[in-house]
């Protein structure tokens, strides 16, 4: 009978804390928190990102302000920041699919770039020299 009855308290008490979780924010006060804290970033974030240009600056912020993290400051040095912010990127969209939109990916994100896993290579020589694949008569003089 003592058993029931701190299993019957327990769950009273248990049952009690939904009415503390604080409220949900406001769209406005969730990008001011992920501005503050990009850690704050969820998966709603990067699903919202191509519905407006507010949306798509918030994930643009957040994934360069990750990529500014001390954790990160090796890769930065091995790669540029601007690799490392689209690594950051790949990262959190990677990790958000078929997550709760809820659920913050940073944090995860920030640790597969530093461990390697998600790392954006640079563009190949030929994307720097664009008269190679806009002009077919400098193509055929330069033997492709």
């Amino acid at each position: 009978m003592r058993v029931v009855v701190c299993l019957a308290a327990v769950v009273i008490v248990a049952g009690c804390g939904d009415a503390a979780q604080p409220a949900e924010l406001s769209p406005r006060e969730h990008q001011a928190e992920v501005t503050k804290d990009p850690y704050a970033l969820t998966c709603d974030d990067l699903a919202r990102q191509p519905l407006n240009s507010t949306n798509q600056r918030l994930v643009i912020h957040a994934e360069f302000a990750l990529a500014e993290a001390p954790q990160l400051r090796e890769r930065v040095e091995q790669m540029t920041s601007n690799r490392v912010g689209r690594s950051v990127y790949w990262a959190l969209s990677e990790i958000c699919k078929g997550r709760e939109p809820s659920y913050q990916p940073a944090k995860a994100a920030v640790q597969a770039v530093r461990d390697g896993k998600y790392l954006v290579q640079p563009r190949p020589e030929s994307w720097s020299r664009p008269e190679l694949w806009s002009d077919p008569a400098v193509k055929e003089v330069a033997g492709e």
